[in-house]
């Protein structure tokens, strides 16, 4: 059982992609999935601008590289959460791990585990890299 809780209160740091130091949403999706043994790719964005990050979440989504997850359930994790935080663009990632929690990172709190009860409004979708299938 891969353990995520120690990243808990690592800083949330803008394009940030360490551990120790701080991490953006999705430095922090990369080292989740790196502790499952599953790299993803590196999309080095400044974490405010959300019409670049749409943009590329627009891109992905669809793309052959990742599959969609209508109704996950724990064999299924780690799923990239995607989120809409902004009225118009998505542009907060998480990741799904057991017990329906997400595990992310905001500006005001460091990494985080929430219950996806309490993020549901704003789930977009679950998605995994093909790869992982």
């Amino acid at each position: 059982m891969v353990d995520v809780n120690a990243l808990v209160g690592v800083p949330f740091v803008n394009e940030g992609r360490s551990p120790v130091l701080g991490m953006d949403c999705w430095g922090l999706a990369m080292e989740v999935f790196k502790r499952f043994g599953i790299e993803l790719p590196d999309f080095t964005v400044d974490a405010f601008a959300f019409r670049q990050i749409g943009q590329l979440v627009d891109g992905a989504i669809g793309n052959p590289a990742w599959e969609e997850v209508v109704r996950p359930v724990d064999a299924d994790i780690p799923l990239v959460v995607l989120m809409r935080m902004h009225p118009v663009y998505i542009t907060h990632a998480g990741v799904l791990i057991t017990g329906g929690r997400v595990i992310h990172t905001m500006e005001s709190a460091g990494v985080i585990i929430s219950k996806v009860a309490t993020l549901r409004k704003s789930i977009v979708g679950y998605y995994r890299p093909c790869s992982q299938s």
